[in-house]
């Protein structure tokens, strides 16, 4: 809800939520709230000031396609299965069918490099627009990386200011002699710094990981494909393609042979 804010707004209400600790230190409800805001829009916050609005972006749209990727695998395969049937219509000269079979290829650099082959384009055209497809696909996992790792810097920082906030709070009320106020200043102290390492420990760095996995994974798996392209471009037989695949990405070649029988109408 914090990240769709504007940068007026979200700073607007991180003030907002200090400025009411500050002023009304006897409410621990006001203060669970007040640090949760400091955190987490002051982490929000830092980021906008420090990156891009379209890097916050990316890091959503990356952060939302790890929820799809359990139905990857399969879909995969099934463009392996595509894909092979494809090479073998080339290497008979059957580019209509070869065409039609290529539609059904989702994975970009695999479509994309088939596509090109059967379009008849020179063999460094096809690397160099592969290349160039493999690293537009290994920054849309690299820039997000980067801000949430940023970011997890950001989150201890903002808890031990409203640690050092809190404490200042308390000393005042405990010279003010307004005892209720000091547990609630101590609270409110306590839990920003469990907020801020929460959020960097236990969200931030374990994303920030996981999509540098991905995205690593996805680099090699756009080589494994390019070469497959390139093979293809040279009219190997499809079983050739399918060893040298089956070595270099075993997961995706696994149960392959079970699609098969979904390519009988096309062509």
């Amino acid at each position: 809800m914090l990240a769709g804010l504007s940068t007026v707004s979200l700073s607007t209400l991180v003030a907002l939520a200090t400025l009411l600790q500050l002023s009304a230190p006897g409410s621990g409800f006001i203060a669970v709230i007040s640090g949760l805001v400091l955190v987490l829009g002051g982490t929000l916050l830092t980021a906008r000031f420090s990156h891009s609005e379209s890097a916050l972006k990316t890091m959503a749209l990356a952060i939302r396609s790890l929820k799809k990727a359990a139905g990857t695998p399969e879909r995969r395969r099934t463009d392996l299965t595509h894909f092979f049937e494809a090479a073998r219509c080339f290497r008979y000269g059957k580019i209509r069918p070869a065409e039609a079979v290529t539609r059904h290829i989702q994975e970009p650099v695999l479509r994309r490099g088939t596509q090109l082959v059967l379009d008849g384009f020179p063999r460094e055209q096809v690397m160099l627009a592969l290349q160039r497809q493999i690293a537009e696909e290994r920054d849309h996992y690299r820039r997000p990386v980067d801000l949430m790792r940023s970011m997890s810097n950001y989150a201890p920082t903002l808890g031990m200011l409203g640690t050092l906030l809190g404490l200042v709070q308390m000393l005042f009320s405990l010279s003010a002699g307004e005892m209720t106020a000091i547990g609630t200043s101590m609270g409110f102290a306590m839990l920003t710094t469990v907020y801020g390492l929460t959020l960097s420990n236990l969200a931030l760095k374990p994303l920030a990981s996981k999509l540098e996995q991905v995205g690593r994974l996805t680099v090699n798996e756009g080589l494994a494909q390019m070469q497959a392209v390139m093979l293809l471009y040279d009219r190997h037989h499809s079983e050739v393609i399918r060893e040298v695949m089956e070595q270099l990405t075993p997961d995706w070649t696994d149960q392959e042979t079970d699609a098969a029988p979904r390519l009988a109408a096309v062509g």
